[in-house]
């Protein structure tokens, strides 16, 4: 499937190679018409030499030509797979759903799709250079054996099955050490890349010893698997290099008996012994090459399941395109588990959010605020009920169309390793540097940006490590304000910032709640007193909602004690 857009050029690859293996035959057969004229020279052979002497000449040069030929398409080949294989592994991993990602370390999946593909080139240029002109030439020699004699030909067919043996012995051995190698060597690139991202936390807290330990082990475990594997291989090849020497030995023998009875002549002697000494070597080189597959088949097959990896999230064919929504949210009857988690994340849920308004989330931690959110991005399905945007299911949109009218600031805003204005216009990247300015104003960043030596062309570094929390909220508030979303959501904006931060991050969200829906995630429930409804969410159920003033009064409630905890400082 990813190999799709090559397949074509491939097929006239091996078209050539077939050409040029046959070519290959004629020069040795021509050498032998020469020695066999040379044997029983006369001065009358000399003009047909001169026309031998000329056509192994022209053979050869035809052979360079088609090498020349060969070779420039298939580097045409391997660098049009190299590029397809990134861009559909790429894509395929993009547009996988966010539950895919979250079970799936990051370090893994880019070794999935570095070690996939580099191995699948590495297998394509085996297959151009090696295998396939391999084959070709096994074929085409035991054809030519069994026209010269079929004692040649019989003598060459008995040896391959002992090959064959010998090769899935290798296999059958080696084949769960590599399947282990394979895991641990992406248990290693997660484990780098794990290290790497929080190596803030890793300097913090001098664990430097402890990460460098724990690689070591994982590598050190690699280094004896592959020792392993490549010393069966070396014992094996033993094997093989004396069945390649019996060869030799019977066809020289069977050579020179049939020399010896006058039944072929010197140089059908030497013709034969030629090519079956290719014959062999090539039984002995395409044995060595199955291993090489088979050492590159884990790291194929592991990005194969990922182009295979059905998308939970499906996108309809024909799905409304949202234009203009007017922003109303609704869960009916909503009941939803992650996979794995015995309780429901929510359950039997019924929810009304009309367009316009705003809305606050709160309840304790696990109670269903996040996967709410993500539902309405449609980033999970339900398992039960149906969520509806407008009045319309959001199965029904395209789900491109619809998330263009979404945009969330998170608790922690994913920042990219590019400039301050090319990170607000993420989310519209042909707005223009004075609708930059105008979100990043609105958002009360323009205060910090200017400062900065670069100003809006900053660089932020990856993940945004030179800029202050606050600072990347007031970024994230921007891109959503330039994304001119019609439903907005702060999945806790504020929670971890200092006081300042938050006056300036809740000052910008006042600005932009007209005319939108807002949904807002809160611990800190002064933050949400003007919320048109408040619905508080525990054990991914609804137990109250209503107004601050109304819920706030309520005897019993939810709301009310957490309320009371937060003013008494126990809740933060």
């Amino acid at each position: 499937m990813l190999l799709k857009p090559v397949q074509g050029k491939i097929k006239t690859v091996g078209l050539f190679m077939v050409v040029a293996e046959i070519v290959k035959l004629a020069g040795p057969y021509l050498l032998k018409v020469v020695i066999d004229a040379l044997t029983d020279f006369s001065p009358e052979k000399i003009p047909n030499l001169i026309f031998l002497v000329v056509a192994i000449f022209i053979v050869y040069e035809a052979l360079s030509l088609l090498a020349f030929v060969i070779d420039r398409r298939i580097f045409d080949v391997l660098t049009s797979a190299d590029s397809s294989l990134i861009m559909g592994a790429f894509r395929k991993m993009v547009y996988l759903p966010l539950g895919f990602h979250e079970k799936e370390n990051t370090g893994n999946k880019i070794s999935k799709i570095d070690r996939g593909v580099g191995k699948i080139t590495d297998l394509l240029s085996a297959m151009a250079f090696e295998v396939g002109p391999t084959i070709i030439q096994i074929v085409f020699t035991i054809i030519t054996l069994f026209a010269v004699d079929w004692r040649f030909g019989l003598i060459i067919v008995f040896f391959m099955p002992i090959f064959v043996l010998i090769t899935l012995g290798v296999n059958r051995r080696n084949y769960p050490i590599r399947k282990e190698r394979h895991d641990l060597m992406e248990q290693t690139s997660g484990m780098m890349a794990q290290s790497i991202m929080n190596i803030n936390s890793v300097k913090s807290f001098a664990q430097e010893r402890r990460e460098i330990s724990a690689l070591k082990r994982i590598v050190d475990k690699t280094r004896r698997h592959i020792l392993s594997e490549y010393g069966t291989i070396i014992k094996f090849n033993l094997a093989r290099n004396f069945v390649i020497d019996g060869g030799r030995s019977l066809i020289l023998l069977a050579a020179i008996y049939l020399a010896w009875k006058g039944s072929i002549t010197i140089g059908s002697l030497i013709f034969v012994y030629t090519i079956s000494e290719k014959a062999l070597l090539s039984l002995f080189r395409i044995t060595r090459l199955y291993d090489r597959i088979m050492e590159s088949s884990e790291a194929v097959e592991r990005l194969y399941d990922l182009s295979k990896e059905k998308n939970a999230i499906g996108n309809p064919t024909n799905g409304i395109v949202a234009k203009n929504p007017e922003g109303g949210i609704e869960f009916e009857n909503v009941s939803f588990a992650y996979d794995g988690n015995k309780g429901a994340a929510l359950e039997d849920l019924n929810a009304k959010i009309v367009s316009g308004s705003t809305v606050a989330l709160v309840g304790p931690s696990g109670g269903g605020k996040t996967t709410f959110i993500r539902m309405i991005f449609r980033h999970y399905d339900p398992a039960k009920g149906r969520i509806l945007l407008d009045g319309k299911d959001l199965k029904e949109y395209d789900i491109f169309s619809f998330r263009k009218h979404l945009a969330i600031v998170p608790q922690e805003v994913e920042v990219f390793s590019m400039s301050i204005s090319e990170n607000i216009a993420y989310a519209k990247p042909n707005a223009s540097f004075e609708e930059i300015k105008a979100a990043a104003r609105i958002a009360n960043a323009e205060e910090f940006i200017l400062k900065l030596p670069g100003g809006y062309g900053s660089l932020v570094g990856e993940r945004g490590i030179r800029l202050s929390g606050g600072q990347r909220q007031r970024i994230g508030i921007a891109r959503a304000i330039l994304a001119n979303p019609k439903v907005l959501i702060f999945d806790e904006a504020t929670s971890s910032l200092d006081s300042y931060s938050e006056r300036l991050i809740q000052d910008a969200m006042e600005k932009i709640r007209k005319n939108r829906t807002v949904i807002l995630i809160a611990h800190r429930l002064s933050t949400i007193r003007k919320a048109d409804k408040i619905i508080v969410l525990e054990g991914g159920k609804i137990v109250e909602q209503g107004s601050h003033v109304e819920l706030s009064v309520k005897e019993g409630g939810l709301y009310g004690k957490l309320l009371s905890l937060q003013r008494m400082g126990e809740v933060k």
